[in-house]
């Protein structure tokens, strides 16, 4: 392993991890609404919010570690920096595909929820 590699592993790393706690906790302090207004019960929205919160630092935590498993020898300056932009974009992406995704499914219950309670009325 050479002097770039672990230059591109250690930037990589505080990158990946600052995105990933300052996303998580954005979403975590802002989501327990879209969470409470789902499941009418605000203990039970905690617990979830916490659950969804460790599930999500544990798969881009994972998903990191998975991406600098992949990396080749890094062997100029030029290379250092197009990997770490290629590989903190793709974590940068797979958390706005992972929060639209989530998005989608309260829009969606929220959708269905609504449906069922207008026919039981």
């Amino acid at each position: 392993m050479n002097l770039l590699n672990l230059v591109a592993y250690a930037v990589y790393l505080i990158i990946t991890f600052f995105i990933t706690v300052r996303v998580g906790w954005i979403c975590y302090k802002n989501g327990i609404h879209f969470i409470e207004l789902e499941l009418e019960d605000k203990t039970i929205a905690d617990s979830v919010n916490k659950l969804l919160l460790i599930g999500y630092y544990l798969l881009n935590l994972g998903y990191a570690s998975i991406m600098i498993y992949s990396w080749q020898s890094i062997s100029t300056l030029s290379n250092l920096l197009s990997d770490i932009s290629t590989k903190s974009a793709m974590i940068i992406l797979s958390l706005g595909i992972l929060h639209y995704s989530n998005l989608l499914i309260i829009y969606l219950a929220r959708k269905r929820k609504q449906h069922h309670s207008s026919i039981k009325k």
